[in-house]
């Protein structure tokens, strides 16, 4: 094997490695969320409970999304330390300061967000306490995280989280989990068991941070301001799935808790799949930004992701049923919220598609030092995403809050293109590209086609045999198709 061909061959199995132990880290995630739907259900406990992260999630999201992003660059460039150490200490800084605020007037800023029970706000508010600190730390994991990205060292933070993860189950196996109060200290206790030793390893890798005010600094000055637009960006998006999560918490018991789950199914894909892709090739699209052909590679890396990731919805189509109620169905959680929970998250994870294409397109324009586009991209789609889930809402409840997304998850990826050519030009011949997602679409198409209709035929007593059956099949009819047609995934170069 030749050198091109031993890069390829490692680039592709750090690849799937990095996707296996996401899988493993995810799986393990699953299970908390199978033990909860079935320790606790579908109540008003649990919606409290779900809120309380939902606030936590959207403060410091909103604040730090964005770190990693200006970070991975500056890393790479190898900026002076003492530069991106103050850009980490008045980031980390502010998010604190405000998530102090937000505790000391938390049940008049809950008031003021839901209308539902004095209960249910007082069980939220008790609850910031605690998801606040989960948050904090997974915030500044995103720096060493970040760190590991651009020393090579993908692996390290998912067997980390597989580790730690594997100890929560644990935990909860041996019956430690009577409440959701136990089991939000549970958590608290594993953040900061991943942040040690995430922290420990990247200190070994040459990792180093304190706290520093080099604020006037003109190249502090320049990381904060391409922060800013890359903050407002993701923040906005946050912000429109707040304001989701806040509509659902108006609605009937349970069914915000339901949306909740739904959510987390399609963030599982999103961590293993569209996360993993993004972090994978965000430090080589900025390595080959001077080379001649980067923006074909770039729509090559499009086609090929697209590709990866309707093979996942189309698994979710033909087995999906199967693979929710093995983890969600049984004890409090019923056959009703069992139904609802797949239709919810059977169109989020159709519009995964949109999100791997968009995410990568933004990633070109960070990678070209241009965070004012996709900010004034992400207002844009996510004022879109409330006003259509507010209207929607009204006429198909909860559906309409899932259905909006979808709908803004399009209008986002079509304006970008848009915004791309004008600024940088595509650089190649767009028609063609749309030819090969048509391809992918088509080899959805045919391939759940075939299965669902396979399955009037053929059934098993079995869940599990049913999922070992038909998602296989499913794969390899997708895959087939794709050969068929002679689909570009087979001749793309990921290094």
């Amino acid at each position: 094997m030749g050198k091109e061909g031993k890069r390829k061959h490692k680039n592709a199995m750090q690849l799937s490695l990095m996707l296996a132990l996401s899988l493993a880290a995810q799986a393990l995630s699953l299970y908390k969320s199978h033990f909860t739907a079935v320790s606790f259900g579908a109540t008003s406990g649990m919606d409290a409970y779900n809120y309380a992260f939902s606030v936590a999630t959207f403060l410091f999201g909103f604040m730090t999304n964005g770190v990693t992003t200006v970070i991975i660059p500056a890393y790479v460039r190898k900026d002076r330390r003492e530069i991106t150490d103050s850009f980490i200490t008045a980031i980390y800084g502010a998010v604190l300061t405000a998530a102090a605020l937000i505790l000391v007037l938390r049940f008049p800023f809950l008031r003021l967000l839901t209308s539902n029970s004095e209960d249910f706000v007082r069980n939220t508010g008790n609850w910031l306490f605690i998801t606040f600190f989960i948050q904090g730390i997974t915030a500044f994991i995103g720096v060493t995280t970040a760190y590991f990205q651009c020393v090579d060292h993908f692996l390290t933070p998912k067997v980390i989280l597989l580790l730690v993860n594997g100890g929560v189950t644990a935990a909860m196996l041996a019956g430690l989990v009577t409440n959701l109060h136990r089991f939000l200290l549970l958590q608290a206790a594993a953040s900061v068991v991943n942040l040690i030793f995430d922290v420990s390893v990247c200190m070994a890798l040459g990792f180093r941070y304190r706290p520093r005010f080099l604020w006037k600094d003109p190249e502090t000055k320049k990381l904060l301001r391409l922060f800013l637009p890359v903050m407002l960006s993701s923040g906005i998006y946050k912000l429109s799935t707040f304001v989701d999560t806040t509509i659902a918490s108006g609605l009937s018991e349970g069914r915000l808790t339901v949306l909740n789950y739904a959510t987390h199914v399609v963030t599982m894909v999103n961590t293993i799949v569209v996360g993993n892709l993004t972090v994978y090739i965000y430090p080589k699209i900025v390595r080959q930004l001077e080379k001649e052909d980067h923006k074909k590679r770039f729509w090559d890396y499009e086609i090929l992701f697209h590709a990866i990731v309707m093979l996942i919805v189309a698994a979710f189509f033909t087995v999906g049923r199967e693979c929710l109620s093995i983890i969600f169905s049984g004890g409090k959680f019923t056959d009703a919220n069992l139904v609802l929970l797949n239709r919810l998250a059977a169109v989020y994870i159709f519009g995964q598609q949109l999100s791997i294409l968009r995410d990568l397109i933004y990633r070109y324009f960070f990678a070209s030092g241009d965070t004012r586009r996709p900010v004034q991209n992400s207002i844009l789609v996510s004022v879109t995403n409330i006003i259509v889930s507010i209207i929607l809402v009204q006429f198909v409840g909860v559906y309409g809050i899932v259905l909006g997304t979808v709908i803004a998850s399009l209008v986002s990826f079509v304006r970008i293109v848009f915004v791309m050519k004008k600024k940088y030009g595509l650089g190649i011949k767009f028609t063609g590209f749309l030819l090969e997602l048509g391809k992918t679409e088509m080899s959805f198409l045919a391939a759940t086609g075939a299965v669902l209709l396979l399955r009037q035929y053929l059934s098993f007593g079995s869940r599990l045999v049913t999922i070992c059956v038909f998602g296989p099949i499913t794969g390899a009819l997708f895959v087939g198709c794709l050969f068929v047609l002679r689909s570009k995934v087979f001749r793309v170069r990921l290094g």
